[in-house]
């Protein structure tokens, strides 16, 4: 899944690029006033009348539940992105009226590293805000309701938001970022300096641009002269282990064989793999959607074993 990031830039944009880092930030500091905004009708009626209808029912250990969900939320960071790159008023509010920029990420390599750390959400939009009630507090859908629902004026974001157990720097994957989408006003030595910071990292720059008939906008592809092409790794470096072996491998899979080694020559020169475990098709591939799924120790990770996914469909041998 692709999500997008407008920014602008300045010294900590370049500094999160390069360092492979998100900002996720408190509540407090976002800005919608009316951030993470809830009513508590039910829940307060509810246990108004507990000891009526329920009189078994603990009211102090549900008190103590919801207050420390309420803790965890002022404790959390929120990285917001967008579902789109084309949004104008985004443009306008965070990427310095079209002279700044837009990541687009790929989600999984973006909480891939620390993936237990986060919570993944659409933001939800209405006109009343939710109302929290008991059952909720046990429920997956209170963080829903106190984190992801935001007023209908904001709708035209198209958010989605990770919630991080951490607030501040969040390091990511090397190859999260995907691309970088130049506004129609971004200097071109912005440009430039931009390019040559994130140079040979298989990162796809992109113009934005207006076919001056209508309002829509679309990207056009930038070749980073910055890039120097490295020498592919040699099959006789890949060590046997790490290539299954074909009699493994349903037979109507073994056209896609010669992706494994791809798959290996990446991997092999990836800068946050320590050590390559091995790699076989994912329970989820069909033929139509092959997918090559690799187990590696991962840097900077807290988990002892990372697995990382490749669509055959976004690959070219």
């Amino acid at each position: 899944m692709n999500l997008y990031k407008y920014r602008e830039l300045n010294k900590f944009t370049h500094e999160s690029l390069e360092e492979n880092y998100f900002w996720a930030p408190s509540k407090e500091t976002l800005n919608d006033l009316c951030e993470c905004y809830y009513s508590t009708e039910s829940y307060n009626t509810f246990m108004n009348f507990a000891s009526l209808i329920a009189p078994q029912i603990d009211k102090n250990e549900l008190h103590n539940q919801f207050d420390s969900i309420q803790d965890m939320i002022k404790n959390s960071g929120i990285f917001s992105l967008s579902k789109s790159y084309n949004i104008s008023s985004l443009w306008a509010s965070y990427a310095q009226n079209h002279t700044g920029i837009c990541i687009e990420y790929d989600l999984e390599d973006l909480i891939g590293k620390n993936k237990g750390l986060y919570q993944c959400l659409d933001v939800m939009y209405s006109d009343t805000p939710p109302d929290i009630g008991v059952d909720d507090i046990s429920n997956d859908i209170l963080l829903q309701k106190m984190i992801g629902t935001k007023h209908l004026d904001w709708d035209k974001e198209q958010e989605f938001r990770i919630v991080c157990d951490n607030q501040g720097k969040n390091h990511h994957r090397s190859d999260a970022i995907r691309g970088i989408i130049f506004g129609l006003k971004t200097p071109d030595e912005s440009k430039n300096e931009l390019m040559k910071l994130l140079s040979n990292r298989n990162i796809k720059f992109k113009q934005l641009v207006n076919d001056g008939k209508s309002y829509s906008l679309h990207t056009q592809d930038i070749v980073n002269t910055f890039d120097i092409k490295k020498p592919n790794v040699e099959k006789a470096d890949i060590p046997n282990y790490i290539i299954p072996d074909e009699k493994y491998i349903k037979e109507e899979y073994r056209a896609f064989i010669p992706y494994f080694y791809k798959v290996a020559e990446y991997m092999l020169d990836y800068p946050d793999c320590i050590e390559f475990f091995d790699m076989d098709f994912s329970g989820k591939s069909s033929l139509d959607n092959p997918i090559i799924y690799v187990n590696f120790k991962e840097e900077g990770s807290i988990h002892p074993i990372s697995q990382k996914t490749f669509h055959i469909k976004e690959m070219s041998l």
